[in-house]
């Protein structure tokens, strides 16, 4: 059973290889011909940026790989070595430390392709302004975040298989779905500033804008944010955080450097169209169907599948055997994820052409291209299943359309 499990995700990880070389031979081939959208300068740079981070994601899904069979046949016995040594890892408390210690160590092994992606590649392209000792302290933050949270979810998850009957896994998807919606109360006023200063906008006139905007769009937020976002990276972004009471509009000061103001209304209000589309209720509802049918297959495995991880047969067992193969599992949904959140962008994109100015949404979608090194044009195939965007010409071929 090992060797089929290895062999089923040797096959996810050919089919991503084979797809993610599909767009790397498409942007070389492409980049040189005639520019789109960028000049010719850009489009050359952007092409670049994307060949760099194809070829080390092609290197991320091999290492990927080399970590399964690291855990499934050595990490996780040796971890359980370790255990037993001092502690008895059938009791519940025991389990739950041994799933954050699994993720914990997760982490650390992952931590030489981020430090790559981050020192390396992303100064390459010109994206990334961290330093070593920020670095350090923001991953030593996550490690804690993972720690408690994983622990926390564990514990929760066990006990519904333990004690709940045969549809178990019916309790533990209604809180782990419960978890996703409080961890999105939370984000922008408990999560993000642990890693991010956010302080309110002082530009009176920007702000005057921006509010009235929201008023039109019949938008409350708990208020208008610049998060110090140049500190890591120079990349432009905004969006709206939080539900319910806790919604606050958040701009990374990079694009307030970068944008007019009219751009910068123009990028609020396609965030704005999500929101009066429902987009977001409808990803959270999207969510928790995706969630739903993972927890079913869980609940459907055969204890003999999980069981030779070495782990027992148990709740631990299949958690740690979900974690490991989550990627195959997300592998399913991935096209229809990505085509669900193509046509909400579409929808945003003419929401803000009407509510701010189509020239101010496609200068602004030029400028985010360029200063992102967003390459504007994709393979049709690769797009279908990975990009939760549509290429910068489709967006801008939409706009101009209207």
């Amino acid at each position: 059973m090992l060797e089929i499990l290895v062999g089923i995700y040797a096959i996810y990880t050919l089919l991503e290889l084979v797809l993610h070389g599909l767009e790397l031979s498409f942007v070389k081939k492409r980049m040189s011909g005639e520019a789109v959208i960028l000049s010719q300068q850009q489009f050359i740079a952007s092409a670049n940026a994307s060949i760099a981070k194809l070829k080390f994601k092609l290197f991320s899904l091999c290492y990927a790989f080399l970590l399964l069979v690291f855990w499934l046949f050595w990490g996780l016995g040796a971890l359980r070595q370790l255990f037993e040594v001092s502690i008895d890892l059938s009791g519940i408390l025991a389990q739950m430390l041994y799933f954050s210690l699994f993720l914990v160590v997760s982490e650390l092994l992952s931590l030489p392709l981020e430090i790559y992606e981050k020192f390396v590649l992303d100064k390459k392209l010109g994206f990334s302004n961290i330093k070593a000792p920020l670095f350090i302290s923001d991953f030593i933050k996550k490690l804690v975040l993972v720690a408690i949270f994983a622990a926390l979810g564990a514990g929760l998850f066990m006990l519904c298989y333990d004690f709940l009957g045969p549809f178990w896994w019916l309790w533990a998807w209604a809180l782990a779905f419960g978890i996703i919606l409080l961890v999105n109360l939370i984000y922008p006023t408990i999560i993000a500033p642990i890693f991010n200063k956010t302080k309110p906008l002082e530009n009176s006139e920007l702000k005057a804008s921006i509010e009235n905007l929201l008023d039109s769009c019949g938008f409350k937020s708990s208020g208008v944010f610049i998060m110090d976002a140049s500190k890591r990276d120079n990349r432009l972004n905004a969006y709206f955080g939080g539900l319910g009471a806790s919604k606050r509009v958040v701009l990374f000061d990079t694009l307030i450097n970068k944008l007019s103001q009219a751009e910068i209304i123009a990028v609020l209000a396609h965030e704005l169209g999500h929101f009066k589309h429902k987009d977001i209720i409808k990803n959270i509802v999207f969510m928790g169907v995706m969630l739903f049918v993972f927890f079913g297959i869980l609940g459907a495995l055969n204890a003999s599948v999980y069981g030779v991880l070495g782990l027992g047969s148990g709740s631990l067992a299949l958690l740690v055997f979900f974690m490991l193969f989550s990627p195959v599992l997300g592998a399913i949904f991935m096209p229809v994820m990505s085509a669900f959140s193509r046509s909400h962008e579409f929808g945003a994109d003419s929401f803000a052409a009407k509510n701010s100015a189509k020239a101010d949404m496609i200068n602004a979608l030029k400028k985010l291209g360029s200063e992102n090194k967003a390459f504007p044009l994709s393979h049709p195939l690769y797009s279908a299943i990975y990009h939760s965007h549509p290429s910068l010409k489709e967006r801008i071929s939409a706009l101009e359309n209207l």
